[in-house]
């Protein structure tokens, strides 16, 4: 009778490789106690599993008891010593106890032995990286994810090399993949902010790092990147919130000092700004980025000559020179106040030189073509609507044409409000090639487009904008860049109304130049020598416009405006359709324009002022011609 119980109570062969795989399942799904009780059972039975004793290994391995992880090894390599897994792990321990060359002997021996191995060649090309050889490490992370596309390590790796690089429109779809498999992997989910928020892709920066903080994430950097974020989509009472937090964990954070002063004085309390940031910019120590607030929030208060003079000690000291190029650029601005020309426009060259945007013209031009092709009127016919409300106006044109002073004396009208340049209608471009399952990218994916995803876009637009004022009958949005946009605009809001605004082209690339251009979805450099073909860009998809929009359009000179405010005020007035304000009278005659804008509005013919350095410029527009029709 015991010899029958003993039979029965053994394992068959077949019943063996089942416990095997309910512990493999179980370590997949981190059931940890259970691995350990099935592969106990099997090596109670089958001493010579060397799957079991791999199994073992890597169950210590992640409990972290090393001395464990080796013995577990040793057994199963005396075994099967050329095992894949085997090796993997021995590679693994190696890496950990620093032997970069052993691991790498280990890795690549078992990617000999399994040559679809993802586990190995991931591991393989993570040394490769840490001792410099990135060509090789690339590699190795491209046959991974060719045997498992959606490979954790190498994902994620790939995404952290390519944002290394400055490449962060490759480095996200990696990231995105690397993370859906490594959920709780917080450097890829602290990557994929901050390639997010470079590429201008806000409310998805704004989603990874509100990620970060509900997982319990108490880095300030997180807390900063948020409030920066938030700050860039004019959620300015968040993004106060957020640099406070960030300062409450370390309230030595540099960056999150100088941006809660920055946002104080975008909020208008630029004394309580000067208050909060005076002391910081006084250490000893102060980050370049203090200074520059310091010299914000003495412009702010109406104290120029104060600035000036703590910006130029400042930019005679050592410090990275991404970091003092905003102090060139305040400095600039400041001395093209005090007319002082030619000083203006070195700082602002050397700010330009020291951090220069990314823009590549082949790319604007060929996006411009696709969008003339694709939004034309037979396509804008077919398609639904979104919103029937009246309320947005979009004040549009080349960067520096007026936008900011036109939403100004919008703004001051007691049924209008100013919302600023908002970035939503690009994030909404962006958003629409996800409402397709083929892989269509903006403007493409437009023609799929259905009613439904049409109002979800409108509707989150409007919340946005009513936060300006809910009780204005018009809002502007003066985002130069929504000019790319009018095709989707009109889906979106019908009756909305367009204001184009137009300057000078010498005017307005010397604005360009001037201008700091960070953030932006679709950044233009300001270089003089991109300026021509950017600007014939700018007129030939105008063009465009105006001959396929049925949005009502207005056009405003900005020499017209400089010479009559109030006439093209009352303009302005009577094509939203409101009754005139004699407040708009009072605003129109200065129509205060704050933050960088100010300089690049500050008056009509500037360009006069640098003639001497604009030779580049002029090349430009004369090689660039005239913007030919259509597309």
């Amino acid at each position: 009778m015991s010899l029958l119980q003993g039979k029965s109570r053994a394992k068959t062969g077949r019943r063996v490789i089942i416990d095997l795989q309910k512990a493999e399942r179980a370590f997949k799904d981190g059931h940890l106690k259970e691995v350990e009780q099935l592969c106990g059972e099997v090596l109670e039975e089958r001493p010579d599993s060397c799957q079991a004793c791999l199994l073992m290994a890597e169950l210590r391995f992640r409990q972290a008891r090393f001395e464990e992880v080796e013995s577990w090894i040793a057994r199963a390599r005396t075994i099967e010593p050329g095992n894949p897994r085997g090796l993997n792990l021995l590679g693994r321990m190696l890496l950990r106890d620093g032997d970069l060359a052993g691991a790498e002997a280990a890795f690549r021996e078992a990617t000999e032995g399994d040559r679809e191995y993802s586990d190995a060649w991931a591991n393989l090309g993570h040394v490769l990286f840490q001792g410099e050889r990135r060509v090789d490490a690339e590699q190795c992370f491209h046959r991974a994810i060719q045997h498992d596309r959606e490979h954790g390590l190498a994902n994620l790796s790939l995404g952290k090399m390519f944002f290394a690089q400055r490449r962060p429109d490759l480095a996200v779809p990696y990231l995105q993949t690397g993370i859906q498999r490594e959920l709780s992997h917080r450097e890829g989910q602290v990557t994929l902010a901050l390639a997010l928020f470079e590429l201008g892709r806000l409310d998805e920066a704004i989603t990874a790092y509100r990620r970060l903080v509900a997982a319990g994430d108490e880095d300030p950097e997180v807390y900063c990147g948020l409030a920066m974020s938030l700050e860039a989509m004019r959620d300015l009472e968040l993004a106060l919130a957020g640099y406070e937090v960030a300062l409450e964990l370390d309230p030595a954070h540099a960056r999150a000092a100088a941006g809660l002063a920055g946002v104080l004085i975008a909020l208008g309390h630029a004394p309580q700004a000067l208050e909060f940031i005076a002391p910081r910019a006084a250490r000893g120590d102060a980050a370049p980025c203090l200074h520059v607030a310091y010299a914000r929030a003495l412009q702010a208060v109406g104290r120029p000559a104060e600035a000036l003079l703590h910006l130029a000690d400042l930019v005679k000291r050592p410090a990275p020179a991404r970091e003092l190029a905003p102090a060139h650029r305040l400095l600039g601005e400041l001395l093209d106040a005090r007319g002082e020309h030619d000083r203006a426009f070195a700082q602002h060259r050397r700010a330009n030189r020291l951090r220069p945007a990314r823009y590549e013209p082949a790319a604007n031009e060929a996006l411009v073509t696709r969008l003339i092709e694709v939004f034309d009127r037979e396509l804008l016919d077919s398609l639904p609507r979104g919103s029937n409300s009246e309320v947005p106006v979009f004040v549009v044109g080349l960067p520096c044409a007026g936008q900011a002073s036109v939403g100004a004396m919008i703004g001051a009208h007691r049924r209008g409000a100013h919302a600023g340049a908002l970035p939503h209608i690009d994030l909404g471009a962006g958003r629409t090639s996800r409402y397709n399952n083929v892989g269509l990218a903006y403007p493409e994916c437009i023609r799929l487009l259905r009613e439904r995803e049409l109002r979800e876009l409108s509707a989150a637009y409007l919340a946005r904008l009513f936060v300006a004022d809910e009780s204005a009958r018009r809002i502007v949005d003066s985002m130069w860049l929504n000019c790319l946009h009018i095709g989707l605009i009109e889906l979106m809001f019908p009756r909305a109304r367009i204001i184009h605004c137009v300057r000078d082209p010498m005017d307005a690339g010397l604005g360009c130049h001037f201008r700091t251009f960070s953030g932006l979805p679709a950044p233009f450099s300001g270089a003089f020598e991109d300026f021509g073909r950017f600007h014939a860009d700018h007129l030939r998809l105008m063009a465009h416009w105006r001959e396929t929009t049925r949005l009502s359009m207005l056009e405003v000179d900005y020499g017209a405006l400089a010479a009559d405010r109030e006439a093209q005020g009352r303009r302005i007035i009577e094509f939203l359709g409101l009754e005139w304000d004699p407040s708009v009278a009072s605003a129109a005659a200065s129509a205060p324009v704050e933050g960088e804008d100010a300089a690049c509005e500050g008056r009509d013919g500037w360009h006069r002022d640098y003639a001497a350095h604009l030779g580049a410029l002029r090349q430009s527009l004369d090689v660039a011609g005239p913007a030919p029709p259509g597309g």
